[in-house]
Parts: C-alpha cells; sequence; structure tokens
C-alpha cells in the first residue's frame, strides 16, 4: 500500500500559512464548483473557498496542458508531462496546488522545499 500524509501535518511545515483540501461536486462533462472538505492554518474559510477555486481552476488548465501534449504524441515520452502540482508565486505569498486536490499557502519569508512540499500533497488521501 502506498504511504499516506496526514493533511493536517502540512500545517506543520515551517512557511504554511493554511492549506485546504476539496472535491469535484460530480464528475461529468459540465463544470461545477468543487466543495471544499477540510481547511486550516492562519485562513479564514472565505480565504481558504478563493485559494480552492483559484487552484481548482489553474489546475484544470495545467491538467490540460498535459492531455494537448499527450494527444499530440502519445508514443513519444518526451511530449508527455507527468503533471503532479503546479506554484504560482507572488509578492509576499505564494501557492502550492497538487492535482489530488490541495493546495498550501506559503509565507514568502521562510525557505520552503517545494520538492518535498509537493510530495507530501501528493501523498494525502484526498
Amino acid at each position: 500500500m502506498a504511504e499516506k500524509f496526514e493533511f493536517k501535518e502540512l500545517l506543520n511545515v515551517a512557511g504554511v500559512i493554511g492549506a485546504a483540501r476539496w472535491k469535484p461536486t460530480h464528475v461529468g462533462p459540465t463544470i461545477a464548483p468543487p466543495e471544499l472538505v477540510e481547511f486550516g492554518g492562519d485562513i479564514t474559510r472565505d480565504r481558504a473557498e478563493r485559494m480552492m477555486g483559484h487552484a481548482e481552476a489553474g489546475g484544470l488548465a495545467i491538467y490540460g496542458i498535459g492531455q494537448l501534449s499527450y494527444q499530440r504524441a502519445p508514443v513519444d515520452k518526451t511530449v508527455v508531462y507527468p503533471i503532479d502540482a503546479y506554484y504560482a508565486h507572488g509578492q509576499y505569498t505564494s501557492v502550492i496546488a497538487t492535482l489530488n486536490r490541495v493546495a498550501v499557502l506559503l509565507d514568502n519569508k521562510a525557505k520552503v522545499d517545494v520538492q518535498d512540499m509537493v510530495r507530501k500533497m501528493v501523498l494525502v488521501d484526498n
């Protein structure tokens, strides 16, 4: 069985201001707002929902890039991007969002190992 990482443990990583995890409201050909499952840290529900919404929209776009690459040449492994997460850098804070629908808000004053953070985030059972 694959290793798991508890969502609440993300909040113990130095530099993490807050985190959220969510799920889609339905699976199908239409778009619908996602549902916030859990959030924590020094963020309000409103901020968690906004981060979730932005991360969901960005994640759909990033996932689409990977799919376009694959559809272009499914046998050419050099054009397939195994995307797990994306990082959006801001002036004071940054966000890491994973395609398993987990996001963390980071304080840019802290030095965070982004690769290690992503590894933890993709192990959250969501």
